[in-house]
């Protein structure tokens, strides 16, 4: 499914009550090659965003207001029905810097892909959990997503550096979203419908996004993809149908498991040792990588955060079954993860 090369690049982002950042966003994505800016307002109610959106129109952005707040999937739904037919859509978040779309433009135009998820990092921070995050995202591009992209078998998207095809787009964006990971549910849409989704590793086309630096907020995002993720394996399995997509995401979460096998073996304290050793050295690579010497310091915390994922995926998947069975469904209302209140399941 290749696309014209004179298909226009519009950037596209929901937003509710933003912060300054939103100019920053607009401004990189027409640095990055964006020729047109599209920002849907999710029925914003505080006063400082109406200046926020304003300066974004002076920039050269286009803002549609919605009159109240209906969730990122059908803000971003909305933005999509002003976009030409045969434009590329790159997708971004309120609160995320672009880099230079060029390469993975390239690739959907010369139809290499339908989707590009683009490599996504963590802008500097100063707080010792923002640190361990940079550290983390750097870990996920660096291996996690190179692994799964080499088996073409991509089990999550982030809504905060993507690129796809308008034909693609119809996929990803107008069909209904039944999970509040509106973007990885997107993914499996896609990959069930034939559209080819890449991987761009590449650092000049880096997203750097902001992360929150409080535990509250977190765990509050944290339990969100969690929770999004196991409403979108009941709905599409482990790998929607495609065999070694099911089989990486089983091996995800077997490894996911497998320090408390390791620990029975060998002990607590002697792989506890071992673990934060290792998480050591992933922080001096990191740090070297990145060029932020401080990673160096963090990385045996990392063994501290994995802990903590794996508490808060099987939380997710419990909320995700517990909802099912009471036949809920979850609350849609979106802001950007600094300011995201928890999303409490509401009946259906």
């Amino acid at each position: 499914m290749s696309q014209s090369e004179n298909a226009p690049l519009i950037g596209l982002i929901a937003s509710k009550n933003p912060v300054p950042a939103l100019e920053a966003t607009v401004r990189s994505l027409f640095k990055g090659g964006a020729s047109r800016v599209v920002v849907v307002d999710d029925g914003s109610d505080d006063a400082e965003s109406r200046q926020v959106f304003d300066n974004v129109e002076k920039l050269g952005g286009e803002v549609l207001h919605l009159k109240r707040n209906v969730g990122k999937a059908k803000a971003l739904r909305a933005g999509f029905w002003i976009l030409p037919h045969n434009c590329i859509i790159v997708q971004t978040d309120d609160d995320t810097l672009s880099g230079d779309l060029t390469g993975p433009l390239d690739m959907i135009r010369t139809g290499k892909a339908d989707m590009v998820d683009i490599r996504v990092e963590v802008v500097k921070t100063t707080s010792l959990l923002g640190l361990v995050q940079e550290l983390d995202y750097w870990l996920i591009n660096a291996v996690s997503k190179r692994v799964q992209d080499f088996f073409r078998a991509r089990l999550w998207m982030s809504g905060a550096s993507v690129m796809y095809s308008y034909e693609a787009g119809k996929v990803i964006i107008l069909e209904i979203s039944h999970s509040i990971t509106e973007d990885t549910e997107g993914l499996f849409r896609a990959r069930a419908n034939g559209f080819r989704i890449r991987y761009y590793s590449k650092h000049s086309a880096q997203f750097l996004t902001m992360v929150p630096e409080e535990f509250k907020a977190v765990k509050k995002q944290w339990l969100r993809w969690t929770t999004g993720n196991g409403q979108v394996m009941s709905i599409y399995g482990f790998g929607g149908g495609v065999p070694r997509i099911a089989a990486v995401n089983i091996f995800s979460w077997l490894d996911t498991l497998l320090p408390i096998p390791v620990a029975i073996r060998f002990g607590l304290v002697s792989s506890a040792t071992w673990g934060f050793a290792i998480c050591f050295v992933f922080g001096i690579v990191g740090a070297i990588r990145l060029k932020r010497p401080m990673l160096a310091l963090v990385g045996v915390f990392l063994p501290l955060m994995t802990v903590f994922w794996t508490y808060m995926a099987f939380w997710g998947l419990f909320r995700a079954w517990n909802m099912a069975r009471k036949g809920q469904k979850t609350q849609h209302a979106w802001e950007s993860p600094k300011r995201t209140a928890v999303l409490e399941p509401v009946t259906a």
